[in-house]
């Protein structure tokens, strides 16, 4: 009987040379781990059950085996540090994003384009991510962090410093248009609406006078952003001058990025029959919801809509939905009605004719008892109509992110003199982006139960927050010890299989 062959291990042999007796290699984010590992007999189960003893370090092919500093804590735990000095640094979320850029490969990208600049790059997308920092405090955050030691970095970074590294970064267009050029240029790509950024500067040629969302004739430049449309992905952005058209600018950003299809989902503001014609004469496909009460929407056919078949469900509701033909120009108009919501709706007004009876009366309740929970949707695609809605819903989570970093990005960019130092600033603000997504698909697809997952609880403002309390204290340059993790911390950092060692 031919003897059965001991099944050999997954990890490469650089890796299992460490391995000892009563230790366990695990593999997490990339990257390998070494624990203390005993066995103890369960009763219920009638076997044994393996107990890990906790982390004893890290594993790596060029520096080999390097101990856990949460191990040389506990191992100090008896030694005093009486009259020296100590200083507590951030340092939870430091790690882990040096780790998540080094996975992501990012970083790789970030050395190769910029092998002067892409220690400065990193520790601004910290600031930028960990504190939403406008330029003025990155000083101050950086030094009460450990970012710049973990980059090797040592620098006392100005604010004339900084406004050189800004400059210098802008100038580098090749290597940024280099890093945004993106890999795969069939995919379908949602073309988010333009953000307008207010400037004061009189030195830089596209900040120019042009309408926004504030109704005013402020100058401004404009910020326009290509997102994948099955991830959110953020791909490519493009600044142009306050005063250019958003149609004519769209186009021209779709070239330059090389993507070959995309797709406009506007908000309810930017339906007009002008907005319509333009974006048509550019042949680019779009999905623009309307205003209630826009002519284009055929309320009458809401009639006995919750009789027939024509729903799906969509956040444990569900959303009825009519199915007319293209007009002759190739245009569709979907009305959807969330019965829920009208409900909602309904309450919500019968009430203020109540308390505010000044401003809400039965007459105009009647008037718009019939719109109520609907929604209407014109474009000219082929995509099914439960496509188009759910396409639609996504742009509420790309803004979602998107407003982690808006308020501090026009902020910090009101007053720069020097077009160089804005594209590098928004350089800087577009790999935050990109890290900010990466902790939005984490929480969005990792589970919390077996109904929900993370995203359900916890924001991306959460996470970071509890990455964030995890500290290195610092006793001299090459003497720290790392705190321990709190009991919620650590619940949520095993739940994304994140170490912080």
């Amino acid at each position: 009987m031919k003897k059965a062959t001991k099944p050999t291990s997954s990890h490469p042999q650089w890796v299992t040379k460490h391995k000892q007796s009563g230790t366990e290699i695990k593999k997490i984010n990339g990257r390998y781990y070494l624990y203390a590992v005993t066995s103890r007999y369960d009763k219920s189960i009638g076997r044994a059950k393996k107990i890990s003893l906790g982390i004893l370090g890290s594993i790596s092919e060029t520096e080999g085996f390097i101990p856990s500093e949460k191990k040389s804590l506990r191992e100090k735990a008896g030694k005093t540090y009486s009259g020296k000095e100590a200083f507590a640094v951030e340092y939870g979320y430091a790690f882990w994003l040096m780790a998540l850029l080094e996975d992501a490969n990012i970083l790789p990208r970030l050395q190769t384009l910029f092998p002067d600049l892409w220690q400065f790059i990193v520790s601004m997308v910290y600031c930028r991510t960990a504190y939403q920092s406008p330029l003025k405090n990155v000083p101050f955050h950086l030094e009460h962090a450990d970012i710049c030691q973990q980059l090797g970095w040592e620098i006392s970074l100005s604010d004339q410093k900084m406004s050189d590294f800004l400059f210098n970064l802008g100038t580098k267009e090749a290597s940024i248009h280099a890093y945004l050029e993106p890999s795969k240029k069939n995919r379908t790509c949602v073309l988010v609406d333009a953000t307008d950024i207010v400037s004061h500067s009189k030195n830089i040629p596209i900040v120019e006078k042009g309408y926004n969302a504030r109704m005013d004739f402020s100058p401004q430049f404009v910020l326009l952003y290509l997102y994948d449309a099955a991830t959110l992905q953020p791909l490519y952005y493009r600044i142009i001058p306050g005063n250019i058209r958003e149609v004519t600018a769209m186009k021209n950003t779709i070239a330059a990025s090389g993507i070959q299809q995309c797709i406009f989902i506007a908000d309810k503001g930017f339906f007009s029959e002008n907005n319509i014609a333009s974006l048509e004469a550019a042949q680019l496909q779009y999905i623009i919801p309307l205003r209630r009460g826009n002519k284009h929407i055929a309320y009458n056919e809401l009639k006995d809509i919750e009789l027939g078949d024509n729903h799906f469900e969509y956040a444990k509701r569900h959303i009825f939905f009519t199915t007319p033909s293209p007009t002759a120009a190739g245009r569709t108009v979907c009305l959807y009605l969330d019965g829920m919501l009208k409900e909602q709706e309904k309450n919500d007004y019968l009430s203020r004719i109540s308390s505010v009876p000044e401003y809400y009366d039965k007459e105009d309740f009647k008037n718009k008892v019939g719109r109520m929970g609907t929604l209407g949707i014109i474009h000219n695609t082929s995509m099914n109509a439960e496509d188009i809605y759910l396409e639609y819903k996504q742009r509420g989570d790309i803004e979602q992110f998107f407003d982690q970093l808006k308020n501090t990005l026009s902020a910090s960019s009101s007053y720069m003199q020097r077009e160089e130092s804005l594209k590098g600033w928004m350089f800087i603000n577009h790999i935050s982006m990109e890290v900010i997504y990466k902790i939005y698909q984490m929480l969005k697809t990792t589970p919390l139960n077996k109904k929900q997952n993370l995203n359900h609880k916890y924001s991306i403002a959460d996470t970071i927050a509890h990455m964030k309390t995890i500290k290195k204290i610092r006793f001299s340059q090459n003497e720290f010890i790392i705190t321990e993790t709190d009991k919620m911390t650590r619940i949520l950092l095993d739940k994304l299989k994140i170490s912080i060692t």
